[in-house]
């Protein structure tokens, strides 16, 4: 979808500051169809064909930025999904992403399974990132890791599949910068 690069300091001296650059990009995986357990409602499971990497859902037909005082707000549209991304100046309240997305049309048969894939290449968090557990607490997540047994992965996309009802963020081992 987009890439997207933003500097901010921590301190009004601008004496610790970070530059940080991340990407969104909304993809999806086709349902797997096959004998046994299909993709549904409480499984996320996907075809063979995109198991290793999701296609593309959508492409930005627009993009507008608006920079006030305070916030930066990118508004990105195209014909399946809207989406506002807002950046706060002293990033107290994080990143906020609000996304709508259009019908998902199966008029070719197959089920898909849509989903936001955030990258940060400045952000090496060590495979362990935190979500929130329906709004409840945040919940600490290692991926490929379970910390009651040993995990054989098996399916690693949907073995490290976790619906986010409204916070998910990471920490950088060294620095201590976190994207929310």
């Amino acid at each position: 979808m987009s890439n997207f690069g933003f500097s901010y300091c921590l301190n009004p001296q601008h004496t610790q500051c970070y530059n940080t650059k991340f990407s969104l990009n909304y993809n999806y995986y086709e349902s797997y169809q096959g004998d046994g357990q299909k993709s549904g409602a409480y499984i996320f499971r996907p075809s063979q064909k995109t198991l290793n990497a999701p296609l593309s859902y959508a492409t930005p037909q627009s993009l507008t930025i608006y920079q006030g005082k305070n916030l930066l707000q990118v508004h990105v549209s195209s014909d399946k999904i809207i989406a506002d991304l807002r950046i706060y100046n002293d990033l107290s309240n994080g990143i906020e992403l609000s996304t709508f997305i259009n019908s998902i049309s199966t008029d070719d048969g197959q089920g898909k399974e849509v989903v936001l894939m955030v990258k940060t290449p400045s952000i090496d968090n060590n495979n362990v990132f935190y979500t929130d557990s329906m709004g409840l607490e945040m919940q600490r997540r290692v991926l490929n890791y379970r910390p009651t047994w040993n995990l054989t992965v098996t399916q690693p996309v949907s073995g490290n599949y976790y619906p986010v009802q409204s916070t998910i963020f990471i920490n950088d081992t060294a620095s201590g910068e976190s994207l929310a």
